[in-house]
């Protein structure tokens, strides 16, 4: 079976620099603390919201996921700047772009070291 290639540059680059099995191990990482960064997205505590917005917006920024960081630094502004919160909307819309981001991450991440 052909090695799936990284799913973006961002992983490119971390393979070139780390090794293939070091950037499948942060994708995947990536990949499996979501659930628990998501669940403090929807925390009581507003500062556990805001950190976890700042924690995901960095990580998905390490492993190319753009978007997911964009709209993160968006939400921990609203949260350090504004009296605004965070909206059922606005986590549908993380939940798509972790999604959409995340089938060639786990498909890059799922293979075994060759």
């Amino acid at each position: 079976m052909p090695a799936v290639p990284p799913p973006n540059s961002a992983i490119a680059e971390l393979a070139s620099t780390l090794g293939e099995d070091s950037a499948r191990e942060l994708a995947e990482m990536f990949l499996s603390s979501f659930e628990s960064v998501l669940h403090d997205l929807k925390s009581a505590d507003r500062e556990e919201r805001k950190r976890a917005a700042h924690s995901l917006k960095s990580s998905s920024r390490i492993v190319g996921a753009i978007d997911l960081s964009t709209r993160m630094a968006e939400l921990e502004n609203r949260l350090t700047h504004t009296a605004a919160d965070i909206t059922p909307d606005d986590i549908k819309a993380t939940l798509e772009d972790f999604e959409r981001n995340a089938v060639g991450l786990r498909a890059y991440a799922q293979q075994s070291g060759a």
